[in-house]
């Protein structure tokens, strides 16, 4: 069916002073110049408010992804060869920091075996979280020797199994909002465990699982 409203999409003439007196018998006007303005004004409006009713729905989906494309790139953004030199040193740096220890260290620390530290880091869901870095050797951070810490690491591996270690890394030792600006490991208590394993999760995106 053909729009009643054919001449949509054109700028209709402006509304003249002269035109004003048909409306003298109905109402009083004291400034002929500022009422037809108005009118003017009111008028573009009933008639954008009427086109955009008169679209069909096609017509909507056409606008909304004409908008769409406007907003996407015409070329797919990829890391040039300056951008992966600078976040592998970015790695580097934050991997080869003292708190993070090789595991032959962490071993003799944490008074285990290496053999069973690379159970729990083979284990399913992993029991503890592990750095590299290409070929360098694993790095574990060291707030996993705190039982509450390690806790908490423990059960973020197990809701997060199939997300890289830097990911739940960053997860756990990055500043959060939702904790006035500290990070999860530093605010985790053996009183709010719960609690903060909620942040991690919400930060990461991922859904509560369903209990049976």
């Amino acid at each position: 069916m053909p729009k009643t409203l054919s001449f949509m999409g054109f700028e209709l003439p402006k509304v003249s002073p002269t035109e004003l007196h048909r409306f003298e018998p109905a109402a009083r006007i004291k400034d002929p110049v500022k009422f037809a303005a108005e009118l003017d004004a009111l008028i573009q409006e009933k008639m954008a408010a009427a086109e955009q009713a008169a679209a069909g729905p096609a017509d909507v989906r056409d606008q909304l992804a004409d908008k769409a494309r406007a907003l996407r790139a015409e070329t797919r953004w990829t890391p040039s060869a300056t951008d992966l030199q600078r976040g592998r040193s970015a790695m580097l740096r934050v991997f080869e920091a003292p708190q993070n220890l090789p595991l032959t260290q962490f071993a003799r620390l944490a008074h285990k075996s290496r053999q069973q530290i690379y159970k729990d880091l083979s284990a399913h869901p992993r029991r503890l979280l592990a750095l590299s870095v290409g070929p360098r050797k694993q790095r574990l951070p060291e707030w996993q020797l705190d039982p509450v810490r390690l806790n908490l690491t423990r059960q973020v591996l197990k809701l997060a199994e199939d997300l890289d270690p830097w990911t739940l890394f960053r997860a756990l030792s990055d500043p959060l909002d939702a904790l006035d600006g500290r990070s999860p490991v530093d605010a985790v208590t053996a009183g709010n465990l719960d609690e903060i394993v909620a942040k991690v999760r919400s930060a990461l995106g991922l859904h509560e699982r369903a209990r049976a």
